[in-house]
Protein backbone atom coordinates (compact mmCIF):
# COMPACT_ATOMS: atom_id res chain seq x y z
CA UNK A 1 0.00 0.00 0.00
CA UNK A 2 3.04 2.23 0.57
CA UNK A 3 5.18 1.44 -2.49
CA UNK A 4 5.64 4.67 -4.73
CA UNK A 5 4.79 4.48 -8.60
CA UNK A 6 6.68 6.27 -11.05
CA UNK A 7 4.05 8.62 -11.69
CA UNK A 8 3.37 10.04 -8.19
CA UNK A 9 4.00 13.04 -6.76
CA UNK A 10 6.66 13.54 -4.31
CA UNK A 11 4.32 13.11 -1.08
CA UNK A 12 3.12 9.72 -2.04
CA UNK A 13 3.60 8.02 0.87
CA UNK A 14 3.05 10.99 3.45
CA UNK A 15 -0.75 11.59 1.80
CA UNK A 16 -1.49 8.13 1.63
CA UNK A 17 -0.64 7.87 5.31
CA UNK A 18 -2.31 11.16 5.83
CA UNK A 19 -5.72 9.64 4.04
CA UNK A 20 -5.24 6.39 6.26
CA UNK A 21 -5.37 8.56 9.68
CA UNK A 22 -8.51 10.48 7.76
CA UNK A 23 -10.65 8.14 7.14
CA UNK A 24 -9.52 6.23 10.70
CA UNK A 25 -10.53 9.53 12.96
CA UNK A 26 -13.71 10.06 10.16
CA UNK A 27 -14.95 7.13 11.85
CA UNK A 28 -14.00 7.32 15.32
CA UNK A 29 -15.53 10.75 15.57
CA UNK A 30 -18.30 10.07 14.11
CA UNK A 31 -18.88 6.60 16.24
CA UNK A 32 -18.47 7.75 19.58
CA UNK A 33 -21.84 9.66 19.43
CA UNK A 34 -23.80 6.56 18.56
CA UNK A 35 -22.32 4.77 21.74
CA UNK A 36 -23.32 7.50 24.30
CA UNK A 37 -26.73 8.22 22.68
CA UNK A 38 -28.33 6.36 25.93
CA UNK A 39 -26.12 8.33 28.32
CA UNK A 40 -26.84 11.28 26.27
CA UNK A 41 -30.10 11.12 25.62
CA UNK A 42 -30.59 10.42 29.83
CA UNK A 43 -28.82 13.79 30.50
CA UNK A 44 -31.01 16.08 28.02
CA UNK A 45 -33.80 14.05 28.43
CA UNK A 46 -33.63 13.14 24.68
CA UNK A 47 -36.54 11.57 22.68
CA UNK A 48 -35.65 9.10 20.04
CA UNK A 49 -36.44 11.21 17.56
CA UNK A 50 -34.39 13.98 19.36
CA UNK A 51 -31.45 11.36 19.73
CA UNK A 52 -31.93 10.14 15.86
CA UNK A 53 -31.88 14.41 14.82
CA UNK A 54 -28.62 14.69 15.96
CA UNK A 55 -27.31 12.08 13.49
CA UNK A 56 -29.21 13.92 11.12
CA UNK A 57 -28.20 17.70 11.63
CA UNK A 58 -24.29 15.87 11.47
CA UNK A 59 -25.01 14.92 8.02
CA UNK A 60 -26.67 17.81 7.05
CA UNK A 61 -23.89 19.92 7.72
CA UNK A 62 -21.73 17.10 6.36
CA UNK A 63 -23.09 17.25 2.62
CA UNK A 64 -22.98 21.17 3.11
CA UNK A 65 -19.32 21.00 3.58
CA UNK A 66 -19.11 18.31 1.07
CA UNK A 67 -20.77 20.12 -2.05
CA UNK A 68 -18.93 23.48 -1.13
CA UNK A 69 -15.61 22.03 -0.72
CA UNK A 70 -16.05 19.73 -3.97
CA UNK A 71 -16.98 23.35 -6.42
CA UNK A 72 -14.19 25.10 -4.35
CA UNK A 73 -11.39 21.72 -4.65
CA UNK A 74 -11.90 22.22 -8.38
CA UNK A 75 -10.75 25.79 -8.74
CA UNK A 76 -8.44 26.16 -5.63
CA UNK A 77 -7.10 22.27 -4.61
CA UNK A 78 -7.92 20.20 -2.35
CA UNK A 79 -4.69 20.78 0.28
CA UNK A 80 -6.79 23.74 2.29
CA UNK A 81 -10.20 22.36 2.24
CA UNK A 82 -8.78 18.27 3.60
CA UNK A 83 -6.67 20.41 6.33
CA UNK A 84 -9.10 22.78 7.25
CA UNK A 85 -11.84 19.12 7.54
CA UNK A 86 -9.34 17.92 10.14
CA UNK A 87 -8.70 20.76 12.10
CA UNK A 88 -12.57 21.15 12.51
CA UNK A 89 -13.21 17.77 13.62
CA UNK A 90 -10.47 18.63 16.55
CA UNK A 91 -12.18 21.50 17.51
CA UNK A 92 -15.63 19.97 17.34
CA UNK A 93 -14.42 17.14 19.69
CA UNK A 94 -13.59 18.81 21.98
CA UNK A 95 -16.83 21.33 21.65
CA UNK A 96 -19.08 18.29 21.91
CA UNK A 97 -17.08 17.54 24.99
CA UNK A 98 -18.13 20.62 26.65
CA UNK A 99 -21.51 20.84 25.66
CA UNK A 100 -24.02 22.37 28.26
CA UNK A 101 -27.22 21.77 26.98
CA UNK A 102 -28.64 20.05 23.57
CA UNK A 103 -28.92 23.15 21.15
CA UNK A 104 -25.00 23.48 21.97
CA UNK A 105 -24.65 19.72 21.54
CA UNK A 106 -26.57 19.88 17.98
CA UNK A 107 -24.20 22.82 17.20
CA UNK A 108 -20.63 20.92 17.82
CA UNK A 109 -21.99 17.86 16.23
CA UNK A 110 -23.02 20.13 13.47
CA UNK A 111 -19.18 21.29 13.36
CA UNK A 112 -18.23 17.53 13.17
CA UNK A 113 -20.04 16.88 9.89
CA UNK A 114 -18.92 20.06 8.00
CA UNK A 115 -15.41 18.89 9.24
CA UNK A 116 -16.12 15.22 7.59
CA UNK A 117 -17.71 16.87 4.68
CA UNK A 118 -14.37 18.08 3.63
CA UNK A 119 -12.75 14.44 4.26
CA UNK A 120 -15.92 12.72 2.64
CA UNK A 121 -15.41 15.29 -0.42
CA UNK A 122 -11.70 15.36 -1.33
CA UNK A 123 -9.65 11.87 0.42
CA UNK A 124 -11.55 9.35 -2.42
CA UNK A 125 -10.45 11.69 -4.87
CA UNK A 126 -7.18 12.21 -3.96
CA UNK A 127 -6.24 8.49 -3.35
CA UNK A 128 -7.85 7.61 -7.02
CA UNK A 129 -5.57 10.42 -8.30
CA UNK A 130 -2.49 8.97 -6.40
CA UNK A 131 -3.01 5.37 -7.48
CA UNK A 132 -4.76 5.83 -10.94
CA UNK A 133 -4.04 2.28 -11.78
CA UNK A 134 -5.22 0.87 -8.97
CA UNK A 135 -7.96 2.63 -7.74
CA UNK A 136 -10.73 0.35 -6.76
CA UNK A 137 -9.26 -1.62 -5.04
CA UNK A 138 -7.16 1.34 -3.11
CA UNK A 139 -10.59 3.22 -2.29
CA UNK A 140 -11.83 -0.09 -0.72
CA UNK A 141 -8.76 -0.51 1.42
CA UNK A 142 -8.59 3.36 2.44
CA UNK A 143 -12.74 3.15 3.04
CA UNK A 144 -12.10 -0.23 4.96
CA UNK A 145 -10.16 1.82 7.60
CA UNK A 146 -13.56 4.05 8.16
CA UNK A 147 -14.73 0.77 9.92
CA UNK A 148 -11.36 0.05 11.99
CA UNK A 149 -11.69 3.99 13.40
CA UNK A 150 -15.11 2.76 14.25
CA UNK A 151 -14.28 -0.12 15.63
CA UNK A 152 -11.61 1.53 17.85
CA UNK A 153 -13.90 4.20 18.84
CA UNK A 154 -16.78 1.94 19.70
CA UNK A 155 -14.60 -0.25 22.06
CA UNK A 156 -12.81 2.23 23.88
CA UNK A 157 -16.17 4.21 24.11
CA UNK A 158 -17.89 1.45 25.58
CA UNK A 159 -15.07 -0.01 27.84
CA UNK A 160 -14.85 3.61 29.44
CA UNK A 161 -19.10 3.89 29.97
CA UNK A 162 -18.86 0.43 31.23
CA UNK A 163 -16.54 1.44 33.88
CA UNK A 164 -17.91 4.62 34.79
CA UNK A 165 -16.33 7.63 33.03
CA UNK A 166 -18.64 10.35 32.00
CA UNK A 167 -19.16 10.26 28.47
CA UNK A 168 -18.02 13.32 27.73
CA UNK A 169 -14.71 11.94 28.04
CA UNK A 170 -14.63 9.81 25.11
CA UNK A 171 -14.44 12.91 23.02
CA UNK A 172 -11.69 14.37 23.62
CA UNK A 173 -9.46 11.50 22.45
CA UNK A 174 -10.11 11.81 18.81
CA UNK A 175 -8.27 15.87 18.92
CA UNK A 176 -4.93 14.78 18.98
CA UNK A 177 -5.57 12.25 16.28
CA UNK A 178 -7.47 14.69 14.31
CA UNK A 179 -4.73 17.43 14.56
CA UNK A 180 -2.13 14.55 13.60
CA UNK A 181 -4.18 14.29 10.09
CA UNK A 182 -4.25 17.74 9.99
CA UNK A 183 -0.22 18.52 10.17
CA UNK A 184 -0.15 15.52 7.45
CA UNK A 185 -2.21 16.94 5.10
CA UNK A 186 -0.71 19.79 4.98
CA UNK A 187 2.20 18.21 2.99
CA UNK A 188 2.59 20.76 -0.45
CA UNK A 189 3.05 18.36 -3.11
CA UNK A 190 -0.37 17.04 -4.18
CA UNK A 191 -0.95 14.97 -7.55
CA UNK A 192 -1.66 18.05 -10.14
CA UNK A 193 -5.43 17.60 -11.79
CA UNK A 194 -6.05 17.26 -15.25
CA UNK A 195 -8.81 17.85 -17.33
CA UNK A 196 -9.94 20.30 -20.03
CA UNK A 197 -13.53 21.10 -19.69
CA UNK A 198 -14.77 23.53 -17.20
CA UNK A 199 -16.86 22.52 -13.91
CA UNK A 200 -19.82 23.38 -15.44
CA UNK A 201 -19.65 21.43 -18.59
CA UNK A 202 -18.33 18.57 -16.83
CA UNK A 203 -21.71 18.86 -13.90
CA UNK A 204 -23.90 18.90 -17.38
CA UNK A 205 -22.33 15.62 -18.52
CA UNK A 206 -23.03 13.98 -15.22
CA UNK A 207 -26.68 15.01 -15.12
CA UNK A 208 -27.88 13.51 -18.34
CA UNK A 209 -25.94 10.29 -17.37
CA UNK A 210 -28.82 8.04 -16.28
CA UNK A 211 -26.38 5.93 -14.90
CA UNK A 212 -25.45 8.77 -12.61
CA UNK A 213 -28.64 8.99 -11.05
CA UNK A 214 -29.13 5.45 -10.89
CA UNK A 215 -25.82 5.70 -8.81
CA UNK A 216 -26.84 8.52 -6.38
CA UNK A 217 -29.47 6.57 -5.63
CA UNK A 218 -27.81 3.23 -5.14
CA UNK A 219 -25.51 5.34 -2.66
CA UNK A 220 -28.44 7.08 -0.95
CA UNK A 221 -30.20 3.58 0.26
CA UNK A 222 -26.36 2.29 0.48
CA UNK A 223 -24.87 4.96 2.67
CA UNK A 224 -28.35 5.49 4.79
CA UNK A 225 -28.41 1.59 6.13
CA UNK A 226 -24.81 1.57 7.02
CA UNK A 227 -25.69 4.70 9.15
CA UNK A 228 -28.84 3.23 10.25
CA UNK A 229 -27.08 0.33 11.83
CA UNK A 230 -24.18 2.28 13.10
CA UNK A 231 -26.21 5.10 14.86
CA UNK A 232 -28.60 3.15 16.29
CA UNK A 233 -27.02 -0.29 17.04
CA UNK A 234 -26.28 -0.03 20.88
CA UNK A 235 -29.20 1.69 21.77
CA UNK A 236 -31.29 -1.13 19.81
CA UNK A 237 -29.52 -3.95 22.04
CA UNK A 238 -29.97 -1.79 25.44
CA UNK A 239 -33.32 -0.70 24.90
CA UNK A 240 -34.88 -3.99 23.11
CA UNK A 241 -32.64 -6.43 24.79
CA UNK A 242 -31.53 -4.93 27.93
CA UNK A 243 -28.08 -5.37 26.86
CA UNK A 244 -25.46 -3.37 29.05
CA UNK A 245 -23.76 0.12 27.24
CA UNK A 246 -20.60 -2.66 27.02
CA UNK A 247 -22.93 -4.81 24.96
CA UNK A 248 -24.21 -2.02 22.90
CA UNK A 249 -20.33 -0.88 22.28
CA UNK A 250 -19.58 -4.35 21.23
CA UNK A 251 -22.71 -4.44 19.09
CA UNK A 252 -21.25 -1.60 17.05
CA UNK A 253 -18.16 -2.91 17.14
CA UNK A 254 -18.72 -6.34 15.74
CA UNK A 255 -20.94 -4.47 13.17
CA UNK A 256 -17.65 -2.26 12.29
CA UNK A 257 -15.34 -4.89 12.33
CA UNK A 258 -17.52 -7.04 9.58
CA UNK A 259 -17.59 -3.58 7.70
CA UNK A 260 -14.26 -3.41 7.46
CA UNK A 261 -13.58 -7.26 6.46
CA UNK A 262 -16.30 -6.88 4.25
CA UNK A 263 -14.82 -4.23 2.56
CA UNK A 264 -11.03 -5.40 2.21
CA UNK A 265 -12.67 -8.48 0.80
CA UNK A 266 -14.20 -6.56 -1.78
CA UNK A 267 -10.98 -5.41 -2.97
CA UNK A 268 -10.03 -9.19 -3.65
CA UNK A 269 -13.38 -10.26 -5.39
CA UNK A 270 -13.58 -7.39 -7.57
CA UNK A 271 -10.63 -8.86 -9.64
CA UNK A 272 -13.25 -12.11 -9.77
CA UNK A 273 -16.75 -10.34 -10.32
CA UNK A 274 -18.14 -7.30 -12.00
CA UNK A 275 -19.07 -4.48 -9.53
CA UNK A 276 -22.45 -4.57 -10.06
CA UNK A 277 -23.04 -8.68 -9.64
CA UNK A 278 -21.44 -7.84 -6.54
CA UNK A 279 -23.66 -5.27 -5.09
CA UNK A 280 -26.44 -7.05 -6.32
CA UNK A 281 -25.72 -10.34 -4.25
CA UNK A 282 -24.62 -8.23 -1.16
CA UNK A 283 -27.79 -6.04 -1.48
CA UNK A 284 -30.04 -9.56 -1.27
CA UNK A 285 -27.87 -10.53 1.49
CA UNK A 286 -28.10 -7.66 3.28
CA UNK A 287 -31.97 -7.51 3.60
CA UNK A 288 -32.06 -11.14 4.90
CA UNK A 289 -29.85 -10.00 7.21
CA UNK A 290 -31.20 -6.89 8.61
CA UNK A 291 -34.71 -7.93 8.67
CA UNK A 292 -33.73 -10.25 11.29
CA UNK A 293 -33.18 -7.50 13.01
CA UNK A 294 -36.83 -7.45 13.76
CA UNK A 295 -37.39 -10.50 15.06
CA UNK A 296 -33.99 -11.48 17.51
CA UNK A 297 -34.40 -10.95 21.14
CA UNK A 298 -31.00 -12.82 21.97
CA UNK A 299 -27.76 -10.37 22.70
CA UNK A 300 -25.83 -12.94 20.48
CA UNK A 301 -28.59 -13.36 17.64
CA UNK A 302 -28.09 -9.88 17.91
CA UNK A 303 -24.75 -9.41 17.33
CA UNK A 304 -24.92 -12.15 14.42
CA UNK A 305 -27.40 -9.86 12.32
CA UNK A 306 -25.16 -6.80 13.10
CA UNK A 307 -22.33 -8.44 11.89
CA UNK A 308 -23.59 -9.87 8.31
CA UNK A 309 -25.19 -6.89 8.30
CA UNK A 310 -22.49 -4.84 8.10
CA UNK A 311 -20.46 -7.62 6.24
CA UNK A 312 -22.94 -7.56 3.60
CA UNK A 313 -23.13 -3.55 3.63
CA UNK A 314 -19.70 -2.79 2.72
CA UNK A 315 -19.15 -2.92 -0.61
CA UNK A 316 -21.47 -0.50 -1.75
CA UNK A 317 -20.15 3.12 -0.73
CA UNK A 318 -16.09 2.37 -2.42
CA UNK A 319 -17.22 0.38 -5.35
CA UNK A 320 -20.28 2.86 -6.19
CA UNK A 321 -17.58 5.75 -6.53
CA UNK A 322 -15.08 3.11 -8.55
CA UNK A 323 -17.84 2.29 -10.97
CA UNK A 324 -18.57 6.24 -11.18
CA UNK A 325 -14.73 6.86 -11.66
CA UNK A 326 -14.87 4.13 -14.41
CA UNK A 327 -18.09 4.74 -15.74
CA UNK A 328 -18.85 8.51 -15.85
CA UNK A 329 -15.39 10.67 -14.65
CA UNK A 330 -12.15 9.45 -14.19
CA UNK A 331 -10.69 12.45 -12.23
CA UNK A 332 -13.72 15.11 -10.85
CA UNK A 333 -13.67 16.22 -7.21
CA UNK A 334 -17.16 17.43 -8.68
CA UNK A 335 -18.48 13.84 -9.48
CA UNK A 336 -17.22 12.45 -6.21
CA UNK A 337 -18.48 15.36 -4.23
CA UNK A 338 -21.92 14.71 -5.47
CA UNK A 339 -22.21 10.95 -5.31
CA UNK A 340 -20.78 11.53 -1.72
CA UNK A 341 -23.81 14.42 -1.27
CA UNK A 342 -26.41 11.75 -2.33
CA UNK A 343 -24.41 9.27 0.12
CA UNK A 344 -24.46 11.52 2.51
CA UNK A 345 -28.33 12.86 2.33
CA UNK A 346 -28.98 8.72 2.94
CA UNK A 347 -26.58 9.23 6.10
CA UNK A 348 -29.04 12.24 7.12
CA UNK A 349 -32.26 11.01 6.35
CA UNK A 350 -31.93 7.37 7.73
CA UNK A 351 -31.56 7.81 11.79
CA UNK A 352 -34.11 10.15 11.43
CA UNK A 353 -36.42 8.22 10.30
CA UNK A 354 -35.66 5.04 12.27
CA UNK A 355 -35.93 6.96 15.56
CA UNK A 356 -39.42 8.55 13.96
CA UNK A 357 -41.15 5.23 13.02
CA UNK A 358 -39.56 4.42 16.72
CA UNK A 359 -41.26 6.75 18.48
CA UNK A 360 -45.05 5.74 16.87
CA UNK A 361 -44.36 1.86 16.82
CA UNK A 362 -41.21 0.82 19.08
CA UNK A 363 -37.75 0.66 17.44
CA UNK A 364 -38.09 -2.93 15.95
CA UNK A 365 -40.81 -1.72 13.75
CA UNK A 366 -38.68 1.02 12.68
CA UNK A 367 -35.49 -0.83 11.44
CA UNK A 368 -37.33 -2.51 8.57
CA UNK A 369 -36.86 0.28 7.29
CA UNK A 370 -33.31 -1.16 6.32
CA UNK A 371 -34.33 -4.31 4.57
CA UNK A 372 -37.06 -2.81 2.64
CA UNK A 373 -34.68 -0.40 1.15
CA UNK A 374 -31.94 -3.28 0.00
CA UNK A 375 -34.85 -4.69 -1.32
CA UNK A 376 -34.74 -1.26 -3.57
CA UNK A 377 -31.34 -1.66 -3.92
CA UNK A 378 -31.53 -4.80 -6.01
CA UNK A 379 -33.93 -3.34 -8.11
CA UNK A 380 -32.10 0.02 -9.10
CA UNK A 381 -28.39 -2.07 -9.38
CA UNK A 382 -30.25 -4.74 -11.81
CA UNK A 383 -31.11 -1.51 -13.83
CA UNK A 384 -27.54 -0.19 -13.26
CA UNK A 385 -26.08 -3.68 -15.05
CA UNK A 386 -28.20 -2.90 -17.92
CA UNK A 387 -27.39 0.41 -18.61
CA UNK A 388 -23.74 -0.98 -18.00
CA UNK A 389 -24.00 -3.70 -20.39
CA UNK A 390 -25.46 -2.05 -23.25
CA UNK A 391 -22.56 0.12 -23.32
CA UNK A 392 -19.44 -1.81 -25.32
CA UNK A 393 -17.34 1.08 -23.15
CA UNK A 394 -16.67 2.82 -20.34
CA UNK A 395 -18.60 6.66 -21.54
CA UNK A 396 -16.09 9.00 -19.82
CA UNK A 397 -16.51 12.66 -19.21
CA UNK A 398 -12.97 14.74 -18.92
CA UNK A 399 -12.69 15.50 -15.15
CA UNK A 400 -10.79 18.08 -13.68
Amino acid sequence: MTQEPRTSPIAYKRLMAAACVAMIVFGGSTCVLSICLRDVGDEFRLSLADRGLLGTVRMIALVTALLASGYFADRLGKRPFLVWGMALIAAASALTARAGGYASLVVAQGLVGAGSGALECLVNPLVAQLNPHDAARRLNVVNGLFSVGLVIAALSTGEMLQAGVQWRIPFWLWVVPAAVGAALLAARHYPSVEGTKPPSERLTGFVRNPLFWLLCATIFIGGGVETGMTFWGANYVESEIGASARSGAMTVAVFGTFMALGRFASGALLSRVSPVALMIGSAAACAVATAGLSFVHGLYAAWAFFALGGLFVACFWPTLIAVGSERISTSSASLFALLAASGISGCAVFPWVIGAIGDASGLRVGVTLMPASMVLQVVILAACARIITRRSSPQLVSGG
